[in-house]
């Protein structure tokens, strides 16, 4: 955390980067003709050269390819601009490089950051708001989903413009299940009613375990959320700066249990804090469910088997709530030249265009971000054909932003925090005291409390809260 602050400090500090717009130099003057002679015919203005934007973002793979298409997508629409994308490492990596960059004076145009480095983003001081263009551009906001547009907004609107959004999904061997005499999951299954399914399938010898997932944080707020349950104290965050953790309280303990009991107990395998072995241990029939992002369509398509998918579980206690957007998005950083950054609002209103959001969720398992495309006729019966992409649309429509007396639901709309990133690793770290030191989830999540109101305590003073 000291060396984020650092970095932060230096950042805020910094003298506004001034990123010149590029044009070509005026021609010499000819010189002047001979009296008797015909004036000489003026030079044509030389072409303006085209300004061009630095786009970092953090699409590996398939979707890197994606990103690459759109990119050439909009470098081809027009001739005024052109927009370089490099892909800068996971979510963790482009987060902490931007950091650096403020710091040495080379940040990007654009950064698609993720949804944890919301606050930070805000906090640098170095945006230009997406809220400030669209009203100066007369777009409106109420274009995007509602949960989405929200994530991404402070008092005023709109910070960063939603690009990828995604949520966690569970999906199961269809075959396994018919094997078991199991029909398809309807719904979200309450933890108890999960480890009774998982007894059955268990029972049945499908495969040698039931469920597989990787001890990332993502997967505990998530089912937090579900379950109803704060991460932070003050709304979630959403109504004034955290000064604490709150995951280490009712809910908080009971989704913690239920996560670490599947390993303890043998209906998981231990596989750490992973992605891949997941997809893998699945895949190859090593377990009959599986927990990962919407946006991992790879899932489906590398299996020999049917695949099923499913709303995620909550806690036994509690109702379904609902799921958090994750996934990222497009922050502007302001160059110092109004040009410039006008530039950089074309290209991110382009990247939200109904096309381009098209190809992206059909390509990739992101949301489409924009509400009209819900009744898109080539979504519709491209929905029909993959239903698994619906699941996914479905437990998204049916969240609860919203309680029974009318208040907001701050469950599910997530935790907005600056160290976030450096609380989620120790909701990582915190797995295996559980599982390889033997502390019980509580005195855990106690144990990373304290850690994660430490990191809190830190960046609010830094910024004289």
């Amino acid at each position: 955390m000291k060396d984020l602050l650092k970095v932060m400090t230096l950042a805020l500090l910094m003298v506004v980067l001034l990123v010149a717009c590029g044009g070509g130099e005026a021609p010499a003057p000819a010189p002047e003709a001979p009296a008797a002679e015909a004036p000489a015919a003026e030079a044509p203005a030389a072409p303006a050269e085209p300004i061009r934007l630095e786009f970092w973002h953090a699409m590996g793979g398939n979707l890197g390819e994606l990103v690459d298409e759109l990119v050439a997508r909009f470098n081809a629409s027009q001739d005024a601009i052109v927009v370089n994308a490099t892909f800068q490492g996971s979510y963790d990596d482009t987060y902490n490089s931007l950091l650096a960059a403020f710091d040495a004076g080379t940040a990007p145009n654009i950064v698609q950051n993720f949804d944890l480095a919301s606050q930070t983003m805000i906090d640098t001081g170095r945006l230009v708001p997406a809220w400030q263009l669209m009203q100066a551009d007369g777009y409106d906001a109420n274009l995007f989903v509602p949960a989405v547009r929200d994530y991404y907004s402070d008092e005023n609107g709109m910070v960063g413009m939603a690009f990828n959004s995604s949520t966690p999904l569970i999906y199961y061997n269809a075959d396994m299940f018919t094997a078991a005499g199991e029909p398809p999951i309807e719904g979200s299954l309450s933890f108890s009613e999960f480890k009774a399914l998982c007894d059955r399938l268990m029972a049945a010898n499908v495969a040698p375990f039931c469920f597989t997932y990787g001890q990332v944080g993502w997967y505990f707020e998530q089912m937090l959320a579900n379950s109803g349950g704060l991460y932070f104290n003050n709304d979630n965050g959403r109504t004034g700066r955290p000064t604490e953790v709150l995951f280490n309280q009712g809910q908080g303990v009971e989704v913690f249990t239920f996560l670490t009991d599947l390993i303890k107990e043998g209906y998981s395998p231990n596989l750490g804090s992973t992605w891949t072995e997941t997809d893998s241990t699945f895949i190859t029939r090593q377990a009959a469910i599986m927990i990962d992002s919407t946006s991992d369509v790879s899932i489906i398509n590398n299996s020999d088997f049917t695949v099923g998918t499913a709303f995620i579980p909550h806690s036994d206690s509690s109702e379904r709530n609902g799921v958090i957007i994750g996934g990222a998005a497009l922050w502007l950083i302001d160059s110092g030249d109004p040009a410039v950054n006008q530039a950089g609002w074309e290209f991110m209103k382009f990247m939200a265009e109904r096309d381009q959001q098209v190809l992206w969720h059909t390509g990739t398992g992101y949301f489409p971000v924009l509400t009209e495309l819900s009744n898109d006729a080539e979504l519709i019966s491209f929905w029909e054909e993959n239903p698994n992409f619906d699941t996914a649309i479905r437990q998204l429509g049916t969240t609860s932003t919203t309680l029974a007396d009318g208040s907001t639901n701050y469950a599910v709309l997530g935790g907005r925090a600056g160290p976030f990133p450096a609380i989620r690793r120790i909701i990582v770290e915190t797995y295996s005291r559980v599982l390889d030191d033997g502390l019980s989830p509580q005195e855990a999540l106690d144990e990373a409390a304290t850690r994660a109101n430490r990191e809190l305590a830190d960046y609010n003073a830094f910024f004289g809260q």
